[in-house]
């Protein structure tokens, strides 16, 4: 069963080459050829190898992202993305930095990863404003966890004490503020019971999610609407890969609306 949002991401201080995930992410320049910072530190752990495997990436565009494997780095791949330039907030900053994060997290799953660590990108030498960096960074995140069960474990690597309150406060804020967050994993729990109950794969779990998480006003109706799915997987009597129709899930979503 899937945990709660609040439990899926951990914020500390520490040394990103250090943690033991799946994929650490490196805050890179656009040459991807290693640098000062995050960047450089991070090459100096993985050792010469990395910078080998990045000379045949061609480079990467601010706010995309690249993977490599991360040798002698604790974590089993490095993820590279190129964070934004500050420039005063009207060149699309914003939306580039909230792209290095959703690119990252998309790229680890895509890569079949379930864990990822992440530094406080671009608040060092490109000179973004901590406090709005680190509000994208919980938005995002949150945003791509709440509907990505299979990203199991962020974790936000902060540097000093002042930066990890400020992470860690945004992140409570966030989690207690917006309900669609916990719905959704409330949704998330319901669905992997009905298909470990009847011994199925739901297909289309995230589709489902996302339309009804933010029709259910509170888990007693997200209890409904699985109770719903349930009743139509037990009357139709379904096996194996599951796919649950369209009309089915407008009339679970119309009932929550109504009620």
């Amino acid at each position: 069963m899937p945990p709660g949002i609040a439990d899926r991401i951990l914020v500390i201080e520490g040394d990103i080459t250090t943690q033991r995930v799946d994929a650490i992410v490196n805050a890179a320049n656009p040459s991807l050829l290693g640098g000062g910072g995050v960047d450089g530190a991070i090459h100096r752990a993985a050792g010469p190898e990395l910078l080998e495997e990045c000379r045949n990436l061609g480079g990467c565009r601010t706010g995309e992202a690249k993977i490599t494997r991360g040798y002698r780095l604790p974590a089993r791949f490095v993820i590279h993305t190129v964070g934004p330039v500050w420039q005063g907030g009207e060149a699309g900053e914003d939306e580039l930095l909230a792209s290095c994060y959703r690119n990252s997290l998309a790229l680890a799953e895509l890569s079949d990863l379930h864990s990822i660590a992440f530094p406080a990108i671009s608040t060092g030498a490109y000179g973004f404003p901590r406090a709005r960096a680190a509000g994208i960074a919980i938005r995002t995140i949150l945003e791509f966890v709440a509907y990505h069960p299979a990203i199991e474990r962020v974790i936000l690597v902060c540097h000093g004490i002042e930066t990890l309150d400020l992470y860690r406060d945004l992140l409570d804020g966030e989690i207690s503020g917006n309900r669609e967050f916990g719905t959704a994993q409330a949704l998330f729990s319901h669905l992997a019971m009905i298909e470990v109950t009847h011994g199925i794969r739901i297909r289309n779990r995230e589709a489902i999610v996302k339309i009804l998480a933010p029709a259910a006003r509170n888990d007693l109706q997200a209890l409904s609407a699985g109770a719903s799915i349930n009743t139509w997987v037990a009357v139709a009597g379904v096996r194996g890969e599951v796919t649950v129709p369209d009309e089915i899930i407008r009339k679970i979503c119309d009932s929550l609306k109504a009620s």
